[in-house]
């Protein structure tokens, strides 16, 4: 992955990003992750599913940001889509659970800031009075002051990560700007894994149609050689045995194939 706007002391830690922020929750060094921040790089959080780069920005932002407040945070990170069910990520359940209840109930930080308004509960005992339904789930999971600021994905995408922390008044101004900034950095690597992965879903199944086509191909060319007939009669013979036995047409391709002597050809392309 390419990292924009490096300095030259931060290039030994940027190669190991990957390191730095693993697939599963182990611990991420916040120092190194930080570093990476204000030069405007991109924190690496590729992987197979959706839920899981969720996973790695919870993570991340808990190592990162606890250093900067000096307390140790949880974080939750919740992204809906249209016509999908809402996801949920985090460092712990606790967090998870919350943001949830707060998502579904619609009264509280998360669901602001999933309506694009950064939110802040100083303490739980604050006079504040925006969300009183939220202050017993906000005890009932152990935590005094939380933070919730949107994330900039995409349109139509609300998504928010939101911090936590069991002390009172963990989250002072400077430490405001420091998550804000990171939700930046955050989102911009965010969307960039998400069209790695789309990227590799679609040449996936590109390589899929390439070696079906192949298998179609090679098994009309037999054919051919066979009846001494052309490409388009070869396949609708091949089409025809498919319809008779309700499979595709490149099944049918790959069993014929499979009977040569020697079995069927193998297909490369170049990676």
């Amino acid at each position: 992955m390419q990292f924009r706007g490096q300095s030259p002391a931060l290039h030994t830690v940027a190669a190991d990003v990957p390191a730095m922020v693993p697939r599963h929750h182990h611990e991420v060094s916040a120092i190194e992750a930080w570093a990476l921040c204000p030069g405007g790089a991109l924190l690496d959080f590729r992987a197979d599913k959706e839920e899981d780069s969720l996973s790695l920005m919870a993570a991340a932002a808990a190592a990162v940001l606890s250093e900067r407040a000096g307390c140790t945070l949880q974080c939750a990170v919740a992204i809906s889509r249209a016509g999908q069910t809402p996801l949920t990520a985090g460092t712990s359940d606790a967090a998870v659970d919350l943001a949830r209840w707060d998502r579904s109930s619609a009264n509280g930080p998360v669901s602001q800031a999933l309506g694009g308004k950064l939110a802040v509960i100083v303490n739980d005992f604050s006079w504040d009075s925006r969300w009183p339904g939220f202050r017993a789930p906000l005890r009932d999971a152990g935590y005094r002051s939380l933070v919730s600021v949107p994330l900039d994905l995409e349109p139509e995408c609300p998504a928010a990560l939101t911090l936590m922390a069991e002390e009172p008044d963990a989250f002072a101004p400077a430490v405001l700007a420091d998550v804000v900034l990171f939700c930046k950095v955050a989102a911009s690597s965010f969307v960039l894994a998400s069209d790695v992965r789309v990227a590799l879903a679609a040449a996936g199944h590109l390589r899929t149609a390439m070696e079906g086509r192949t298998s179609i191909d090679v098994a009309c060319g037999v054919i051919m050689g066979q009846n001494r007939c052309s490409y388009q009669e070869a396949f609708n013979i091949i089409a025809k045995a498919a319809s008779n036995r309700n499979v595709k047409v490149r099944v049918v391709a790959e069993s014929l194939l499979e009977d040569l002597p020697g079995g069927a050809p193998a297909t490369h392309f170049a990676t």
